[in-house]
Formats: C-alpha cells, sequence, structure tokens
C-alpha cells in the first residue's frame, strides 16, 4: 500500500508517461490516469451507496478498504471546478463511516495552477459550513443536476480542506505537469439538507426515482440530522 498521495502519484508517473507514449499527454483522458493510480496501488475503483445521496457514482480509487480518492485531470479550461462535487462525496461519505479519509486529486499543467481557472483555489485549506461550497459553485450544481443521475438531499453541515501538498514539475511525455492534493475532514457532527440551486431560483430539479416531483424531498421546517461525533476530525 502507497502510504500518502505523494507517494501514490510519484509511483504512477511511469505508467502515465508510458501512456503519454502511445499518444500526446494533453490526449490522456481522467481514466488513463486513474488506471494509472490503480496499477500503482494494486487496486480499483469502488462502488458507494450512501442514504443521503441517492445513486452516487463508484470512487474513483479506495485504498485499504476506507481511503478514497477522487482525481480531477484538467488540461485547459475550468476542469477542476469538478473537485467541489468531488469534496462534497467524500465528506458525505466520511460522515455515513463509508471511509475513514478521503483526498481530493487534481492534476493539470503546471503553468494552469498560476491561472484563476475555478476550482485552482479548491486545493486551499479551508473550511465550508452550512451551503458554502454549493454557493461558490451555484453554477455547476446547477449544471450536475441536469446532467449527472445523482444529488445528495443532505451534506455535512461542516468539513475542511485540510494537508494540501503537491507533486511539482512530473513531466508526462513532454509536458510538465503539477499534482496537488487536499485532504477532505469533517468538522460538525450534523447533518445539513441539501437544496439544489435550482431552488433557490424557484425552480424544479429534473425528476429522479426517488424524487419524481423534482422537489429535493427537503421537508420544511430544515432539520439537522446528527452525525456520530467520532466522525468529525
Amino acid at each position: 500500500m502507497v502510504g500518502t498521495p505523494r507517494e501514490l502519484l510519484e509511483r504512477a508517473l511511469p505508467a502515465l508517461d508510458r501512456a503519454a507514449s502511445a499518444k500526446r499527454a494533453t490526449e490522456l483522458s481522467e481514466a488513463d490516469v486513474i488506471a494509472a493510480l490503480a496499477e500503482a496501488a494494486g487496486t480499483a475503483n469502488a462502488p458507494l451507496t450512501l442514504k443521503h445521496w441517492p445513486a452516487i457514482a463508484p470512487l474513483d480509487l479506495v485504498l485499504e478498504g476506507e481511503i478514497g480518492i477522487e482525481l480531477q485531470w484538467c488540461i485547459s479550461g475550468d476542469g477542476l471546478a469538478g473537485c467541489a462535487w468531488d469534496i462534497a462525496k467524500l465528506a458525505a461519505a466520511i460522515a455515513e463511516h463509508k471511509l475513514s479519509s478521503g483526498w481530493i486529486v487534481g492534476a493539470a499543467p503546471s503553468w494552469h495552477w498560476e491561472t484563476r481557472r475555478r476550482g485552482v483555489e479548491l486545493f486551499r485549506e479551508h473550511v465550508y459550513v452550512d451551503d458554502g461550497l454549493v454557493e461558490d459553485y451555484e453554477d455547476w450544481w446547477r449544471l450536475w443536476c441536469n446532467e449527472v443521475m445523482s444529488r445528495p438531499t443532505h451534506l455535512p453541515r461542516s468539513f475542511a480542506l485540510v494537508e494540501t501538498g503537491e507533486l511539482a514539475g512530473a513531466r508526462i511525455g513532454r509536458v510538465p505537469f503539477t499534482f496537488r492534493y487536499a485532504r477532505v475532514a469533517l468538522r460538525t457532527s450534523t447533518w445539513n439538507p441539501y437544496v439544489c440551486p435550482h431552488h433557490w431560483r424557484d425552480r424544479l430539479c429534473l425528476p429522479r426515482p426517488w424524487d419524481p416531483e423534482g422537489t429535493g424531498e427537503i421537508v420544511k421546517p430544515r432539520q439537522s440530522e446528527p452525525i456520530l461525533a467520532h466522525w468529525a476530525n
């Protein structure tokens, strides 16, 4: 088992470089990167079932059966903004005791991290409270509501990004890449009912099997549910 995200990334670099020799580094996909990480860790993605997030997608990687990793591969544009969804997903999985810890990993050309493209800031230490993360990425959450078959019904009331780090200057093919990572940690012992930003604008969400009216299954007044305190760290 690889002990840290940095060690895992270092071990995966040869496989990524081999993949880049078959096609240009800029043509690599997120699936290529996840496959290299899985090879380095000797593991694979894993299904995830959450009470507070129906039909959620599998985790990109699970190490030792309890450490979740979600990866975003970005060549240009705002691709790293997808980490907002991953942060919430990992926080919910930790709160439901499906993971002991979770990490987000972002990979982008080294120059990209010096821009102001959205998502770059998600790899700084920060505490999110109530709807803070959703508010920061409201347009993305509305997009996901329309394009993804899952959405949460509750999220932990507060969670944070801690233990940030990076692996800089890694060359994949001829392109210098930098990988950044951060651990997702709980900061509260309660759940916050999730209200999709569509409802903030007095619009319904697209229907889902568990939400046929597109109301988000929100019961008012909004009430918090407890999370076992020993999972807040």
